[in-house]
């Protein structure tokens, strides 16, 4: 008996032992959860609920309901949302957890005692100034930082069409309603985030949750959800945005003082009202709070539309922030940021917000040196791998009841999309062969063992050229993936052409394989025979060739006949090195013109020759016939590279400095090659944003032959140059708009600069009954000098982003060009479609 009561005393220390450890180590968690409401009942949707002098906090959801995880104890708890008085409630916490609703008032304000100056001045603007004044020092007071960042974004249709372009829509999949709405987009994350004042961010994704794909990973990101009014503008969407104590902001706001209320330490928050002065401008309307004394930022509640960031698909955008006191006297942190938006794109009405909630700031990590590099974000292998335990437990926003039967339904659909018997049968719907594939071609599926076959539509691949006369070009393409997000892929693609004029029948194919998309490592090879431009880039398209040859009798391109097989290996060796490289084999042989049909100026215009070296010259060719063994390396070069990181691919953001470009190609006289010479070039090219004032970009480059023994026509350096007057597939940084074809091909060293400048309303923004159109204007200059052919410039002022609503794309230029040797300057309009930067 007493050997018994030994084992059971034993056992009751070890369990007793075990729990207290258990206890230590997950903490015993207390739960404060509730509703917050106004005095009439209504939710308060994302009102910040934290513990006073720390940084532990919560928000409310879009219901008002909130939830706040402590460990037992006594606390204050303060509930705040912007335009509201505050609350200040004690709580004695234990691990059965309080549930407390709580009802705000709207924050009743009273002007303080204010000098108003002579000529009438609002008080506000000498409190704007003051906040101006202090604006750098709060941008640089702390130097680094580290907190805990939960995000929850949620995007919903409010209203979608019927029919998309005669499709129609349905239900998404079982996303949709039957009222037509639905949650397409919900996501959750948990990061840390590391930041060095002025710019620089480092975050780790611990865990992720995306509705509907457990095999995803969200695209929640912490920095990019900084939207910091300490610094003079901000905001990655499209036009920068000014904010409202900016250096410059008394240009775009006015202010006025609508009051003044106590906060819970007793500080007087002043409340000013921000107006903008024009609708179009880069600017917000709404509140912003200033601490007396202080003048640091207490909150914003500010808002704006599509037009202020130049994006026509944006409605409107919403933005409030909450800080707190993470060190007194007046280090403040953004403890709560939410960002809702509506959106409006071919019919479809998309709301949605991004909530973040920041927390256990630590304002002296003294994180090494070093810590910062390249690499923004990295999402742990593991982040998507959480049960919902985890959720409950980490999650400090509970989620609607609308998110939580998205959660469920897509958990359930998710099994449905990915079943062999769903996918079958979608393949069998859309599989069937309809008329209008005739124009658009035809694809058949096998989804659930990821691959297709695609089938080009004879009647849209018809085209002309004097060469071929009419020709099909039929093609078909073969598509397998190897994983569940596509990332590894290979396809096999071949084309059949015929030429009606020549006789002639032409063919190519190609096998690809894409093994990643982590270092976009990639291999393909090629071969068969094809009719080609001399300029491999193509300046001309098929299409547009097509168009200027039948309507306007006026040929454009010029074409060689090539046989040929080609190997080609890319990947990115380190970051920011992408490194591409070729061997070639080809038959080369010149072609003529075998036609002169045309529907219009029959007699009154003649074809050029495909001499793209005399024009007039119809009986010589540029070239005899040979072969050619080449060999190419390209290196894109880009210093300190930004990128994220996700467990299946690398996203890259871009950089700071200029991207370089090292071209080398070498003909090989040796297995029958006539060819032999060894071409560099070197590039650079750049965005260079320069706030308020726009965006400038720029190519410069310079090339030359280091040895020329034996370069025939296709292989000299050739320009991509522009005769025509509308040209929609004009590449507007690596393209001239007056430069004819060929006529400045070399062998010659050359450089060119191609640079424009892009206002972005800085100019027509400011112009009443134009700044509503919307209208940009951008300007520049290309410059082009070689030993054969001296210096040739091209001056153009233009009017981009003309359209309607998301089509702004059209673009029209004035151009003059100049030369050694000409009489007077060209001249040419040039219309074109440019997608914004």
């Amino acid at each position: 008996m007493f050997h018994k009561n030994i084992i059971f005393f034993k056992e009751s220390i070890y369990l007793t032992l075990l729990l207290f450890f258990c206890f230590q180590s997950s903490g015993l968690q207390a739960q404060l959860s509730g509703k917050i409401t106004d005095d009439k009942g209504e939710p308060l949707s994302f009102a910040t609920v934290y513990v006073k002098d720390s940084s532990q906090g919560t928000t409310s959801n879009i219901e008002g309901r909130y939830e706040l995880d402590l460990t037992p104890g006594r606390y204050t708890i303060i509930f705040q949302y912007v335009g509201y008085e505050q609350k200040t409630e004690v709580v004695e916490l234990d691990d059965v957890g309080l549930k407390m609703d709580v009802v705000l008032k709207e924050q009743s304000v009273g002007l303080k005692e204010v000098v108003v100056t002579a000529d009438g001045e609002d008080p506000a603007y000498a409190i704007i100034r003051k906040a101006i004044a202090k604006r750098d020092y709060y941008l640089k007071q702390v130097k680094e930082y580290t907190c805990d960042v939960y995000i929850k974004g949620n995007q919903k249709v409010a209203d979608v069409p019927e029919k998309f372009m005669g499709v129609e829509i349905g239900d998404l999949g079982g996303i949709l309603d039957s009222t037509g709405q639905g949650i397409v987009y919900l996501s959750e994350s948990v990061s840390k985030l590391h930041h060095r004042a002025p710019n620089l961010y480092k975050e780790e994704m611990i865990s992720s949750k995306v509705s509907g794909n457990d095999n995803g990973f969200s695209f929640n990101q912490a920095n990019v959800m900084d939207f910091n009014f300490y610094k003079n503008t901000y905001g990655e969407l499209g036009r920068k945005i000014v904010s409202p104590i900016a250096n410059n902001a008394f240009a775009y706001y006015r202010y006025k003082l609508e009051g003044a209320f106590l906060d819970e330490g007793g500080r007087l928050i002043n409340k000013i009202k921000v107006i903008r002065k024009r609708d179009t401008d880069p600017s917000l309307s709404g509140y912003i709070y200033i601490i007396e004394d202080f003048w640091n930022i207490h909150s914003v509640d500010m808002w704006t539309n599509g037009e202020a960031f130049g994006q026509p698909i944006l409605d409107t955008m919403s933005l409030k922030q909450v800080y707190v006191p993470v060190k007194e006297p007046n280090v403040w942190r953004v403890l709560s940021s939410a960002v809702y938006f509506k959106l409006k794109i071919f019919g479809i009405k998309i709301g949605g917000d991004f909530t973040g909630v920041y927390s256990n700031y630590d304002i002296e990590p003294n994180l090494p040196k070093g810590f910062f590099d390249n690499e923004v974000l990295k999402v742990k292998e593991d982040a998507n791998e959480r049960d919902s335990s985890y959720w409950e437990e980490v999650r400090p926003i509970p989620l609607t009841i609308e998110e939580v039967k998205d959660y469920v339904k897509k958990d359930s659909l998710q099994k449905v999309w990915v079943s062999k018997d769903y996918l079958d049968s979608l393949d069998k719907k859309n599989n069937r062969f309809k008329v209008m594939n005739a124009l658009t071609g035809y694809t058949y599926s096998r989804s659930y063992k990821k691959w297709n076959l695609s089938i080009g539509s004879p009647l849209t691949a018809l085209s002309f050229n004097t060469v071929q006369g009419y020709f099909t070009n039929l093609g078909g393409t073969f598509e397998k993936q190897f994983d569940r997000s596509g990332n590894s892929y290979a396809n096999v693609n071949a084309n059949v052409s015929y030429g009606f004029s020549d006789k002639q029948v032409r063919g190519d194919f190609g096998v690809e394989y894409n093994v990643n998309k982590t270092k976009y490592t990639n291999f393909s090879i090629e071969g068969g025979r094809k009719a080609v431009q001399f300029n491999e880039e193509e300046p001309v398209s098929t299409l547009q060739n097509t168009i200027a040859s039948l309507f306007f009798k006026r040929n454009r391109t010029k074409y060689y006949d090539k046989s040929y097989g080609k190997i080609r290996a890319k990947t990115e060796l380190f970051n920011g090195v992408f490194v591409n490289g070729h061997i070639e084999y080809a038959h080369r042989e010149p072609l003529f013109n075998t036609t002169d049909h045309s529907y219009f100026y029959k007699e009154s215009r003649e074809y050029f020759s495909n001499n793209p070296t005399d024009l007039m010259n119809y009986g010589e060719a540029p070239f005899e016939p040979h072969q050619a063994l080449t060999i190419g390396l390209d290196i894109r070069l880009r210093i300190k590279q930004r990128y994220l990181s996700y467990p299946d691919r690398k996203f890259i953001l871009g950089s700071d400095f200029p991207t370089f470009y090292i071209s080398y190609r070498r003909g090989l006289p040796i297995l029958g090659g006539d060819t032999d010479f060894d071409f560099v070039s070197l590039a650079m090219r750049d965005n260079i944003k320069l706030g308020m004032a726009g965006t400038s970009r720029y190519n410069l480059e310079g090339g030359m032959f280091i040895s020329d023994k034996s370069v025939p026509f296709p292989d000299f350096h050739h320009f991509n140059g522009n005769t025509l007057i509308v040209n929609f597939m004009i590449r507007y940084l690596d393209q001239f708009r007056m430069l004819d074809y060929y006529e400045h091909s070399t062998t010659q060293p050359y450089m060119k600069l191609q640079w424009e400048h892009h206002f972005d309303g800085v100019i027509l923004g400011k112009i009443p009954g134009i700044r509503k159109l919307q209208w940009g204007l951008v300007a520049g200059t290309n410059i082009l000098y070689s030993d054969s052919t001296k210096a040739y410039s091209e001056i153009f002022i233009g009017i981009d982003k003309i359209g309607w609503d998301i089509f702004r794309l059209v673009r029209v230029d004035f151009v003059t060009q100049l030369r050694k040797g000409m009489e007077k300057p060209g001249f040419n309009v040039l219309v074109g479609i440019e997608i914004p930067l």
